[in-house]
């Protein structure tokens, strides 16, 4: 559609209708022509005086013509029609349907990192949901959504322009463990790493100062107990080796379990529970936590996600003095 008539030639006076234009009352078709150029000829072009722009269809371009039209960040490409695309070289494919093209959200779901090319969200609701999760990273978060692991967590493409100040704040250390080269267990509950901190400064609202986690080597699932004293800790994990070995029984039993040498852990009570269970006991040598990698690591990210938290809400990161 075009506006002007001095670029129609072979021109027709017709009454073919009236348009709509976005934000406007719209206009009518008063008349078709032909626009010829250097390398391409375009017939049954409509003549809409109302209309202050040249209008050009995609589909009608590549249906009459037989041309491909590629698009670029600064260019709008009409190539030959002996032109062919590699295979190799498409990301997604939209099929042509009754005057526009339809991609199918389906494909794009089961396509790694091609979200984007279908939703992205706003500054605010990207931060909105990255506190809801406990200020998760945005990695996690495009995975949780992507592969639907949230209830009611949109499939979109999750991204802020600026860093979020609290998990700086929160999330600063001096350096990081050296990450272990793969998991080498092969199944869950081979062998279970734990760990116990605390006291902390600001007490849950169980007023609960301990906390302990246990986490499965193989599927990474952990499971986080708050406690109110240290003494707490082997109860809590014989009631859970029990409970894992009575849910997996035909398919798994908890086999080692690794932690460090503190008195919570090496006691007479899981010693004498361990050893009529057969449960190898692994610790770590004093003052050398990178043994225990796995569980510092998850205890370091829970300290983060609740000191966040705590920073986000303008609570006190630490405990009224005494």
């Amino acid at each position: 559609m075009t506006g002007s008539r001095d670029i129609l030639h072979n021109y027709r006076s017709r009454n073919l209708g009236k348009v709509a234009f976005a934000g406007t009352n719209g206009g009518n078709i008063i008349g078709q022509g032909t626009v010829s150029g250097r390398s391409l000829t375009l017939e049954n072009v409509c003549h809409v005086p109302e209309l202050q722009f040249n209008l050009l269809s995609v589909p009608q371009v590549c249906t009459s013509k037989q041309l491909s039209v590629h698009f670029t960040n600064n260019d709008c490409l009409f190539l030959k029609p002996e032109f062919k695309v590699l295979e190799d070289m498409i990301l997604l494919r939209a099929h042509r349907g009754p005057g526009a093209y339809f991609l199918d959200l389906d494909q794009v779901s089961k396509l790694d990192g091609v979200t984007a090319l279908v939703s992205k969200t706003t500054d605010n609701e990207s931060l909105l949901w990255h506190r809801r999760l406990g200020h998760v990273n945005f990695k996690n978060l495009n995975k949780l959504a992507r592969e639907e692991l949230a209830r009611g967590l949109p499939n979109k493409l999750f991204k802020i322009s600026e860093t979020c100040m609290s998990c700086a704040r929160g999330k600063q250390a001096r350096k990081s463990h050296r990450p272990k080269g793969g998991i080498r267990t092969k199944g869950i509950l081979e062998l279970l790493h734990m760990d116990l901190f605390g006291p902390v400064s600001v007490k849950s609202t169980a007023r609960k100062s301990y906390c302990l986690v246990v986490t499965d080597d193989y599927s990474r699932f952990s499971w986080v107990y708050f406690l109110a004293s240290k003494s707490e800790t082997a109860d809590h994990l014989i009631k859970l080796i029990n409970r894992l070995n009575t849910l997996f029984k035909e398919r798994a039993e908890v086999k080692q379990i690794r932690s460090d040498n503190g008195t919570e852990f090496r006691n007479d009570t899981l010693d004498s529970f361990c050893d009529n269970l057969g449960i190898t006991r692994q610790f770590s040598a004093a003052r050398t936590p990178q043994q225990n990698g796995i569980a510092e690591r998850k205890n370091r990210t829970l300290v983060e996600c609740a000191r966040t938290m705590l920073i986000e809400s303008k609570l006190p990161v630490s405990g009224p003095k005494q």
